[in-house]
Order: C-alpha cells, then structure tokens, then sequence
C-alpha cells in the first residue's frame, strides 16, 4: 500500500513536469511568431502541427501498450521528446524551428495515453471519473506552473530561456521515470481481433468526436487566439500572462472538483451538455468583449469546460471497455480529438486572415452547436 502511494505520487508529479515543460512556452507562442513576422495563417499551421503528429501515432502507442510494450518506456518516451523539442526552440526560435519542435511536442503528447492508463491502474473500475479528474488536475497543475514561470520570465529573458526551461524540465522528468515500478497488470496482452472492435465501438467514438470540437476549440481559442485577442485590446505583457493563468488556475479547480462525490452524483447526462453550452457563450462573449478584464471571465468559463466537460468525456468514452483495452480505447479517443486541436488553429486562422475574428468565433460556437444537440439527443435515446 505505501508502494502503491508513493508510485501514485511519483505519477503525479511527472505529470506536473511533463505538462510544464508542454506548456510554459504555450502563453506566449502566437504573440511572439507573430512579433517576429510569421502571418496569421502560418501561426495556425505551426500550432495544428502540434495535434498532427497526435492522430498518427496516438493510436498505434495505445496498441503498443496493450499488447504488453510497457508504459514504463513510453511515458519516458514521452518526457524525453519535451526536452528535444524545447532544444530545437532554443537553437532556431524561428518559425520552421517552432514548426519542427511542435512535431516533437505532438510525438511527446501522444505517449499521454500511458500516463492515464497507468493512473487508472491504481483505482478500481467504479472510481474511473475519480482516477480521472485527479489525473487531469494533475495535468492543469503542471500547465499552470508553466503559466505563471512564464508570465513573470518572459519580459526579462525572452522566448529562448522560458524554452530552455522547458528543456530542463525534460531532462529532468526522464531521469526521475527511473522510479516507475513495471506492474504486473501490464503484462497482461490484449487479443489484437479484440482491438480491432474499438474502431467500431459507437460510445468511444461517439464522445471521441465532442472531445474532438471540445478540445479543438480549446487549442484554438483559450490556448492561442484569445491570446492574441487580449493583446488587441491593449493588454500589457503581465495581462496577456493573466489571461492564461486565470483559465488554468479555474481549469485545476474545476478538474479537481470533478472527481469529488457531489459532482460525480450530478452525472455526466447533465455535465455534457451544460459543458458544451457553456463553450458556445464563450466563443459568442470573447470576440465581442472590450477590456481585457471581460476576457478574464470568459476564461472561466473555458475553465469549466476543460475541468468538467472533458473529463466527462473522458470517463464516458471508456465506459463499458474491458481494463486490458485501455490503452487502445485511450489512443483512439486521443486521436480522434487530436484532429481538432490540428484543424481547429488552422480553420481559425485562415479564418481570421480572410474575414474577421469574430467570424472565426462565430464558426466555433456553431461547431458546438452541433455537439451540444447531438448530445442532447443521445442522452435522450439512452434513457428511453
């Protein structure tokens, strides 16, 4: 028991590391491309590049893991490539060398599906949204940190030393996977004819494809440009920072109370709908806000749909799935929603360079229309 605890917390806290050294650079990747030059539509391509790798190696990872590679390796797979791709920023912090490193960050982000998989591992199969929500708080905690470090950097050292943190923070996570304990369950090889059926399976593809207008959404708003937006308005460097941090402050909240009981009793039948609801009214508020301090609230509303609505997706999508097809169902899940925060950055940016911003906004917030009727009428089959 006191292994298992201590293995739980070492988990917990690569986590941390491995999601801050994905993001501390994150606030200020769209305004610094584009301070140096790099239009629009080529920002979105160098941000989409990040989900790209995503959708073609999520799911052979998820396979790879079922069929007895090990998380071990791949979870340090993973928090090697943060280190290599923050190197290549810091050696060419241009925009072929943020493009080139954002493909290592994509490849880095793929192996994520082992770091939940492994989490869950420790938690019975009624505990899923519990395993869940900690998980993911974990990972906004480490995105967090990220903000803050480089909201209070950057000014004073640049885009090349808040990427050489994120260097460190690799290096230093793929030394401390030395700790991860190989358990026993992972030897346990998932039957490939089995595997196959996921493709097919109509819940985990169903809630994979909200994941994909929930996340896609996310990347291109809330992560890039909502940013930008802020600075529009005016915003100094320490609000633009701001802006980040109170999304990902409200985000390890929101995550966090997601795993509590209350909210578990509450159901997914209501979270799902109200979480996509409350996506739309984001993207209808931001484009049509004054002061940065109306982005600010928008923000936790993003919050909310990253802390309650995804890990409501989450749970949902795996739910009925046999525990030795995890990895699979994960990576499949990933994928799927992987193609959105590819898409979304550069739909949204070609968008905004050949119309307006607030047409680009208004194109997501229908997108989420969609997903929100489409669930609606799902839950309503599924009680009847």
């Amino acid at each position: 028991m006191k292994d298992k605890k201590k293995q739980m917390r070492l988990l917990l806290i690569l986590v941390c590391i491995f999601w801050f050294g994905q993001y501390v650079y994150i606030p200020y990747q769209t305004t610094y491309l584009t301070e140096i030059g790099v239009p629009a539509d080529i920002v979105g391509i160098i941000i989409g590049a990040y989900g790209l790798v995503q959708i073609f190696f999520r799911i052979p990872v998820g396979i790879l893991a079922d069929t007895g590679g090990g998380h071990k390796k791949i979870i340090t797979l993973g928090i090697c490539c943060v280190g290599i791709a923050s190197l290549i920023r810091v050696l060419f912090p241009n925009a072929a060398g943020f493009f080139a490193a954002n493909l290592f960050s994509g490849l880095g982000a793929s192996t994520w599906i082992s770091y939940m998989v492994f989490y869950m591992g420790f938690y019975g199969e009624g505990n899923l949204q519990a395993a869940t929500g900690k998980v993911i708080a974990a990972n906004n905690t480490g995105v967090l940190i990220g903000f803050v470090a480089s909201s209070i950097l950057y000014v004073h050292l640049g885009m090349r030393w808040i990427c050489a943190f994120s260097m460190i923070a690799g290096i230093a996570g793929t030394l401390m996977c030395a700790g991860i304990h190989r358990r026993k369950v992972e030897g346990d090889r998932a039957e490939k004819k089995e595997l196959v059926k996921l493709f097919l399976h109509k819940r985990l593809l169903f809630f994979s494809m909200l994941a994909l207008l929930q996340q896609g959404v996310q990347m291109a708003t809330c992560m890039s440009f909502t940013i930008q937006t802020a600075k529009n308005l005016g915003a100094r460097q320490w609000q633009v920072g701001a802006t980040s941090i109170i999304y990902i402050v409200f985000a390890v909240l929101f995550s966090y109370l997601s795993s509590r009981s209350f909210f578990t009793r509450i159901g997914h039948t209501k979270i799902v709908p109200a979480g996509l609801f409350v996506q739309v009214l984001y993207c209808m508020l931001v484009p049509n806000m004054n002061s940065i301090y109306g982005i600010y609230v928008c923000q936790i509303l993003a919050a909310f749909a990253m802390g309650f609505l995804f890990t409501s997706l989450t749970s949902e999508s795996m739910r009925g799935i046999p525990r030795k097809y995890y990895s699979t169902a994960m990576g499949i899940f990933q994928a799927v929603y992987a193609v959105g925060m590819t898409a979304f950055p550069v739909i949204v940016g070609s968008i905004e360079s050949n119309l307006t911003e607030q047409a680009a906004f208004y194109f997501m917030a229908a997108c989420l229309v969609t997903g929100l009727v489409a669930a609606v009428i799902f839950y309503r089959r599924e009680r009847n």
